[in-house]
């Protein structure tokens, strides 16, 4: 019979590394709960300055786990339903120089700071606010090569996919490369568009419940099944998008973004940089098309419900 667990919150590692013993030994069909701390934790204050921030690279993410789920052997599927998500009380989102998808357009430091303790809507700047969507960042299972692994990049288990449509109702398919599985999570956010342009989310702590299953058969790569919509939301306000035509996908996303902050700020007043982190959490990045003679289409759509008047 399924049964429910409170994983140990205290117990969290750093990187990849699949020689960690297991945190939590589940059967197939149980659910497990926690208690997850945001990346940052101790490293980022509420009431912190860009200036006066310092973080520890090796210490950033705050990742439980692993999970150990009995059954589950290599080329097995890991099913991870996602039951539930609930945001701390705050939260953070940084820029930081030489990262991000405009490193040349940004060379000093800025942290945006999140209250959480409202309704379903975050607060930006005056008129401005994003619509509350906490998912986490990072979500997989260890793979079998290599042994130890950075936590940031993605990897065949899944890992640092920050894939904001895995909202609860959500489920996550994993492939299992390990027995066991050795299911780990954490990097919490409160709201993310797609691209995470300025390379963070609203990072935040976070409490949630996942459902594990052990499926016997094998995908090709990391694969989600979502009750919504695919398109952009936009509360029936619709949206504004920018498009970065160029023989090269990732300057065609530059040329996107640039525009966005452009139109930001000549149409809302933003400041440059805190329109580029506007885009980062509620803008969303989508190729129009890559087929023709190799010259692409990037786009960049801004849901226009995020401007309250």
């Amino acid at each position: 019979m399924p049964r429910e667990h409170t994983i140990d919150p205290s117990v969290i590692h750093h990187h990849w590394d699949n020689r960690l013993e297991p945190a939590l030994v589940i059967q197939p069909g149980d659910t497990v709960h926690y208690d997850l701390l945001m990346a940052g934790d101790g490293q980022v204050a509420e009431d912190g300055m860009a200036e006066t921030t310092v973080f520890d690279w090796d210490l950033l993410y705050n990742l439980s786990g692993p999970v150990f789920v009995e059954g589950a052997e290599p080329s097995d599927t890991l099913s991870i339903e996602i039951l539930a998500l609930e945001t701390g009380e705050w939260g953070w989102t940084s820029v930081l120089p030489g990262f991000g998808l405009l490193p040349d357009d940004f060379h000093e430091p800025h942290l945006h700071i999140s209250n959480l303790r409202g309704g379903g809507r975050v607060p930006f700047a005056d008129g401005i606010s994003i619509p509350r969507a906490p998912f986490l960042g990072t979500m997989g299972t260890h793979p079998d090569d290599p042994v130890e692994a950075n936590p940031f990049p993605p990897h065949k288990g899944g890992g640092n996919i920050d894939n904001r449509h895995l909202v609860a109702g959500t489920t996550l398919l994993l492939p299992v490369w390990l027995p066991g599985a050795l299911f780990s999570c954490g990097d919490p956010h409160a709201a993310q568009g797609d691209g995470e342009v300025c390379v963070s989310a609203i990072e935040c702590p976070m409490r949630g419940s996942l459902r594990f299953d052990v499926i016997k058969r094998s995908i090709a790569a990391p694969s989600f099944r979502s009750p919504g919509p695919l398109s952009v939301e936009t509360a029936g306000r619709g949206y504004h998008s920018t498009m970065g035509i160029a023989p090269d996908l990732m300057e065609g996303a530059r040329m996107a973004v640039r525009a966005m902050i452009e139109w930001l700020g000549h149409e809302h007043g933003l400041e440059a940089v805190d329109a580029y982190v506007l885009c980062s959490l509620a803008g969303d990045l989508k190729v129009h098309e890559v087929v023709d003679a190799g010259v692409w289409n990037v786009g960049f759509a801004m849901p226009l419900e995020v401007f309250e008047r």
